[in-house]
């Protein structure tokens, strides 16, 4: 077994405006988006997204889906709906499947 000094394991004091500095800096594989060029693509994916949700599917998809993505649970959308959760279940995954359809590059 290899004794190890004790200088080893004491602690080094740190300046505080050094750790800040490094805490703000970013890292080597960070991609600045300069152009706005990704909030473009993303604000035209909604855009698409919003467009097909109140077009492309059914009504009682769109109603779950919206229940969805307002942060519902399965159980209060049923409750809301008249339907068991298991079927409003199966309508968000045939909503997701056909907007992933619809979406896909």
């Amino acid at each position: 077994m290899v004794k190890r000094k004790e200088f080893e394991f004491a602690e080094l004091p740190v300046d505080k405006l050094i750790l800040e500095s490094f805490a703000n800096t970013q890292s080597a594989y960070h991609i600045t988006d300069k152009d706005g060029a990704t909030d473009q693509a993303l604000s035209k994916f909604r855009q698409k997204l919003m467009w097909h949700i109140g077009h492309s599917l059914s009504t009682r998809q769109k109603q779950v889906i919206q229940a969805f993505l307002a942060g519902h649970k399965e159980r209060d959308t049923a409750r809301k709906l008249g339907i068991t959760q298991q079927v409003v279940n199966i309508y968000k995954h045939r909503a997701i499947k056909k907007l992933h359809k619809l979406l896909a590059v």
